[in-house]
Parts: C-alpha cells; sequence; structure tokens
C-alpha cells in the first residue's frame, strides 16, 4: 500500500497542473474581461463598455487592473516578439481607416474594431521599434503617424509597483516610473499638431527608445524571444503566484486576499458538507440494509417510494417549504426556542455571552434546516445505491454460509454484508468531497449562510478570476484526496483488497 500511496501523491501536482490549465484556458477564452461588466465610474455609475481609450495607455486605473491580472499578455505563447512590420503598417491602417481593406466600403464593426484596438495595444511593447519607424518615416501620412505615438506611448507606460512596504529600490524605480510616464503621454501627438513640434516630439522618443531599449528589452535577442514565449504569458504569470501560495486579492477590493476572504467562510461549508456526508453514510446503510433484507415486502417498497419522491424534489422548493412552514412561527418541538431561519449562529451580542455548551446548541438550532435540506436529496440518492450493494453482498456464498451456521440475521447484517457493501457506498461519498469549498448556493443563499457557494457564485457574476481559479484549484485537491482516502478505505473495510 505504501508504494500505492506514494504514486498517487506524486501524480497530484501533475494532475492539478493539467486541471489549472484546462479551467485557465477556459476561463481566459470567455468573452470579455472583469472590468467590462461592473467597472464602476468616480461618480458611482456602471460604465465603460465602450469607452477604449485604455487601449492607447490613457486610463492608468484600467492598465493597472489589467496588469495585475496579467490581462495584458497573451494566454499561453507569446508570438507577439515575432510580429512584423507588415502587421504593424497593415494594422495601423485599419485603426486609422476603421477598414480592413482600402477597398471596403463597410467600417470595421465597433466591437471588432475595440478589440483590435485594445489587442494591438498589449502587443506594443514588443513592437517599439516597428512603431518608431513608422512615426520617423515622413513618406507615412500623419494620421498614422500620430496613431504610431501613441501605442509608442502605450508600449513605454510601465505600471509602478503597488504595496505599503516599498523598499528604497522600488519606490525609486516608481519615481522614475512615473516621469517617463508622463513624458510619453507629453510626447503623443495629433494629426493636426505643428510639424515643428512633431518633429521635436519623435527626436525626443527616439532619444528616450535608445536609453532604454537595452533595459526593456525592446530589441531582444533570439533567446530573450524563446523566453518570452513561454514565460511572458498569463498562465505562467498566474502559475509563479501559484507556486508561492499567492493567489492574489479580491477583483473589488485589492486589500482582502483571497485564502483570508476563504479562510472566513470555512467553518460554515465545512461543517454544512462534512456533517450531511457522515450522516448520509449511516443513514444511507442503515435504510439500505432494511429495503435489502425486506426486498420486496412492504418496507422495501415504503422507503422504496419515499426516497424516490425525494430525490425529485428540488432543493429550491424544499428549503422555502422548510422556512415558510416549519421554521416560521414554529418552536422546537416540546420547547419555547423559535426555530431561526437564517444565519449560522445568533448576533454576535447574544453568542459572545455563550458558554462551550451553549454556543454548540445555538449552532446545532441555526443549522437544522439547512442540514436537512442538504442531506435529503443526497440520502435518497445513496440508500438506493446501498440497497443495490447489500443485495448483492446477500446473494454471496459467505453470507449463506454463515446463515447456515446459525449466525443471527442482525449479525450478519453488521459484521459481514454492513461492511463489504459499505464499499460501493464510500466511492460515491468520498469523491464529493471536493464540494466543500463549492458549498450549496441555494441553501446557504436561502438561509443567509455566508459560506463558500455564494462567495464562489459572486465571483464567477463578478468574473473574479483569483477567486474562480482557487475554487477549481482547491476544489480539485480536495476530490483527488477524497479518491485516495476512498482507495485506503476499500483496504480497511475490505481485506481481500489490495493497491499493489
Amino acid at each position: 500500500m505504501f508504494n500505492y500511496v506514494i504514486r498517487r501523491l506524486l501524480l497530484i501536482p501533475l494532475t492539478l497542473f493539467c486541471i489549472i490549465l484546462v479551467n485557465f484556458v477556459i476561463i481566459n477564452l470567455a468573452p470579455g474581461d472583469p472590468v467590462t461588466i461592473t467597472e464602476i465610474s468616480q461618480d458611482g455609475n456602471a460604465s465603460r463598455s465602450a469607452d477604449r481609450a485604455m487601449a492607447f495607455g490613457s486610463d492608468e486605473r484600467y492598465l493597472q487592473f489589467r496588469e495585475r491580472y496579467g490581462l495584458t499578455l497573451p494566454i499561453l505563447f507569446n508570438f507577439w516578439p515575432w510580429k512584423s512590420q507588415e502587421y504593424v503598417d497593415n494594422t495601423l491602417r485599419m485603426l486609422v481607416t476603421k477598414k480592413r481593406n482600402p477597398t471596403d466600403t463597410e467600417d470595421i464593426s465597433t466591437k471588432d474594431y475595440d478589440a483590435m484596438r485594445t489587442t494591438f495595444g498589449d502587443t506594443s511593447r514588443y513592437i517599439m521599434p516597428k512603431l518608431l519607424s513608422v512615426i520617423e518615416n515622413l513618406n507615412e501620412p500623419m494620421t498614422i503617424r500620430s496613431m504610431a505615438s501613441r501605442f509608442f506611448a502605450r508600449g513605454g507606460t510601465r505600471q509602478a509597483v503597488l504595496g505599503s512596504d516599498l523598499t528604497d529600490e522600488q519606490e525609486r524605480a516608481n519615481k522614475k516610473i512615473a516621469v517617463e510616464n508622463n513624458l510619453l503621454r507629453k510626447w503623443v501627438f495629433s494629426p493636426t499638431s505643428n510639424p515643428s513640434e512633431v518633429d521635436a516630439d519623435v527626436e525626443s522618443m527616439k532619444t528616450w527608445y535608445q536609453e532604454n531599449k537595452i533595459g526593456y528589452r525592446y530589441t531582444p535577442t533570439l533567446s530573450e524571444k524563446i523566453g518570452m514565449l513561454f514565460f511572458e504569458t498569463r498562465f505562467c504569470r498566474y502559475m509563479g503566484r501559484v507556486l508561492t501560495l499567492d493567489f492574489g486579492t479580491l477583483r473589488n477590493d485589492s486589500n482582502k486576499t483571497v485564502i483570508s476572504e476563504v479562510t472566513k467562510r470555512f467553518k460554515y461549508s465545512l461543517t454544512l458538507a462534512l456533517i450531511p456526508m457522515v450522516l448520509t453514510f449511516v443513514l444511507c446503510q442503515i435504510f439500505g440494509c432494511i429495503m435489502a433484507y425486506k426486498q420486496n415486502r412492504w418496507p422495501d417498497y415504503t422507503l422504496s417510494i419515499f426516497f424516490l419522491v425525494l430525490y425529485a424534489l428540488p432543493v429550491f422548493v424544499v428549503a422555502p417549504f422548510l422556512i415558510e412552514e416549519v421554521a416560521l412561527n414554529h418552536n422546537f418541538p416540546f420547547t419555547h426556542t423559535p426555530i431561526p431561519i437564517s444565519g449560522f449562529t445568533s448576533p454576535d451580542s447574544v453568542y459572545n455571552n455563550e458558554n462551550t455548551y451553549q454556543r454548540l446548541v445555538d449552532v446545532f438550532q441555526h443549522i437544522f434546516l439547512p442540514l436537512v435540506a442538504i442531506i435529503y436529496g443526497s440520502l435518497a440518492a445513496q440508500a438506493r445505491l446501498s440497497r443495490t450493494a447489500v443485495l448483492e453482498v446477500l446473494r454471496q456464498d459467505y453470507v449463506r454460509t454463515a446463515l447456515a451456521k446459525g449466525v443471527s440475521p442482525l449479525m450478519i447484517l453488521f459484521k459481514h454484508v454492513g461492511r463489504n457493501a459499505s464499499v460501493t457506498v464510500v466511492t460515491s461519498i468520498a469523491s464529493s468531497l471536493g464540494i466543500v469549498l463549492g458549498g450549496s448556493l441555494i441553501v446557504e443563499t436561502l438561509f443567509e449562510i455566508d459560506g463558500f457557494g455564494k462567495f464562489f457564485y459572486d465571483a464567477v457574476i463578478n468574473r473574479d478570476y483569483n477567486v474562480i481559479m482557487f475554487s477549481s484549484l482547491a476544489g480539485s485537491l480536495l476530490s483527488l484526496a477524497g479518491f485516495l482516502v476512498a482507495d485506503i478505505a476499500y483496504t480497511v473495510l475490505d481485506p481481500r483488497l489490495t493497491l499493489e
């Protein structure tokens, strides 16, 4: 078994890498980006759906956001350093004329034009020499030269290092970046600018480029280009953070890390996941044994119909029913304690003044109905599965031998049948370990429990890539751990099985 466990543990990192890769590509290929959904302007109004000035670098806040998420880089492979002069000339012409071909009569659609301008802006830092050659070419129309100057400024714009504990070197670098960014924006000229001013701006751009082309790698060597191909990508940047256990910050609040927010909600979703998992395993074994032992008799028929009805009831119907018909204006049986309908505990003013026993009772009272809403569906499915597994074991020769020796039916069920039949149920339940971080969105929302379900749902709505990727990574890790635990449990429940 030891060798098997070691092999499985060694395969986990490779499996997680493949899972992260697939999820990362799918998320990044989805249309749009985080800021196109709920970007808020300074006056509090939702905006930015059509404003694409950021392609030129005039919106520092937008560029900082995209830089932080790595959205200015290609997803997996960076071929931008290999862009040709012809590509630059054609793209600039299309951006100026808004036509894909000079002979076209229709303009490029606004959506395609915005996407082209943003992508070309992201590419500009890798094509700085080619943009400068267009700017210096007096034979080019002034409109194209002006457009090239804007993208030259965009390519040269760099983002400052953010944080409260910056080193002296980082502070000096930030000052240099701020000065250079202001100069680059100052040197951008328009088609109607004075020719002498244009010549001065072009000369300033050329001087700045010659001073910084080595340090900023604007003219990379072949080996540097190959390094950029693999390492200057969104995926490589994200994996670099993951390997240092840095899963980023929340989209709407950069002061809150993903780990800290997940930790806050850990106890809620862990309680609502593990307790139903254990209760489901115990109860489904009991009901499965009853239905199998009383096969084709009234207990079997009654429980089968009951569990089929439970399985058919959706949670979004059962949860409101429990709130309105069971909890609202009702007390727990034989007590005068009202049944709570929201929250994980009582308000802090009450909960903080309770002792340990009172807190346990308080938590149980609050999670009783959410547990019922979570358990009933899985119990219905697992009980039917357990019935099938018990029936299969009951037909084995060793069970008939035990009956022939006079062993009591109860002892056979608990000592022989239940243990072997539980192997099938363990597989099904262990595979659901990954839902610990997923939580139960509907239950947590209706009962106002601040768990993982609603947290990750909000992340999907807001396109919070960091939270979505962490949810995928953590859920996959828990699922893999669950399968490993299930494999080990097989050998404990049935010594005949071996993992070698």
